[in-house]
Formats: structure tokens, C-alpha cells, sequence
């Protein structure tokens, strides 16, 4: 090997190393927001619900998961009693009864997540609401099938379904926050 080959190889891998170690020690461009909604059940419902500005770090995220299925589950909730006043039927009435505790005990956890996470940092509260609401929407879906003898179509189908799609959202959220080094900013 003659010393200008020598040399251009330990200029070129001089360089070589250098950009690697420069890219590991490069802060991360990530998009958030795909990151979130890629791992959550639709994520395409996703990017429609939050909108397609991907400049927003995984705390405000999760945040505003926790509002979007807040305010969800609060407007099912509205619409859950409108049905429930609406109808002559016993039966029906009971499964409206039990999906009205499902989505209040979905509310009740959400606030109270979203309290723990503002004030003290608590993202496993959050963790769990997001299960929660995912669990619960399934719980109420399936009432419209317990009542022996019945077959009831259920009038709250997509509105279960966009509520595990919501809680689904909010534990992507939280789990990436969870495993960013960008807890607040």
C-alpha cells in the first residue's frame, strides 16, 4: 500500500467513525405524534383526532389523549342518557344503566389520572385510565348481549369502539412519554 492510499483509508474511515458517533450523539427529530399513533388500534382515526401538527412533544400528547377521551366519554355519556329517557323498554333501560356506570367510572378515572400526571408526574394513573376505557367500552358493547332471550342491536357500537380507540391512544402516549427523555418541555 502506498502512503497516499494508506492515508486516504485512514481519512475515510476517520470520517466514517466520526458520523457515526456524531448521529448517536445527535438529538433525535422524531415525530411524535406517528409514533403514538401507529402503535395505538386505528392510526388513522388517530392522526384525524389530533390533527397533523407533529410538533408537539409526547407530554402535551399525552395530555391532550387524556382530553380527547375525557371529552369522548363525556359526550357518549350525554348521549347514553338521551337514549336512556327515549325508551320504554326494561331491558334496554338496564343495559343503558350499566353502560352510564362503565363510561362515569371512565370519566372519574380520567380526571383523576389527569390530576395525578399534572401534579405529581404520575404517568401509571394514566396507564391504567387508558386500559380502563378501552376495557369498559368493550364491557358496555358486550351488554347488549347478556339479556337472556334478547337479541338487542347495540346503539352504542361505534361509540364503544372510538372509546377503546381513545384509550388505546392514551396508553401510546404514555408509554412513549413513559420512555422519552422528553418528559416535560
Amino acid at each position: 500500500m502506498t502512503t497516499s492510499s494508506s492515508s486516504s483509508f485512514f481519512f475515510g474511515s476517520t470520517l466514517i467513525l466520526c458520523l457515526i458517533i456524531a448521529s448517536l450523539i445527535a438529538p433525535s427529530t422524531s415525530n411524535y405524534l406517528s409514533d403514538i399513533c401507529i402503535k395505538s388500534k386505528s392510526p388513522k382515526f388517530c392522526l384525524q383526532v389530533f390533527g397533523l401538527n407533529p410538533h408537539r412533544r409526547p407530554y402535551e400528547l399525552t395530555l391532550e389523549a387524556i382530553n380527547l377521551t375525557l371529552t369522548n366519554a363525556s359526550e357518549i355519556t350525554k348521549k347514553i342518557h338521551i337514549f336512556t329517557d327515549q325508551t320504554n323498554d326494561f331491558n334496554l333501560k338496564d343495559i343503558y344503566n350499566y353502560c352510564l356506570d362503565y363510561y362515569q367510572f371512565v370519566i372519574d378515572t380520567l380526571r383523576s389520572a389527569e390530576e395525578n400526571f399534572l401534579e405529581r408526574d404520575q404517568y401509571f394513573d394514566v396507564n391504567d385510565a387508558g386500559i380502563i376505557a378501552q376495557l369498559n367500552a368493550y364491557r358496555c358493547e358486550n351488554e347488549f348481549q347478556r339479556k337472556w332471550g334478547y337479541v338487542y342491536d347495540s346503539t352504542l357500537a361505534r361509540d364503544n369502539e372510538n372509546l377503546s380507540i381513545f384509550g388505546s391512544i392514551v396508553v401510546s402516549a404514555v408509554g412513549l412519554l413513559y420512555n422519552s427523555t422528553l418528559v416535560k418541555t
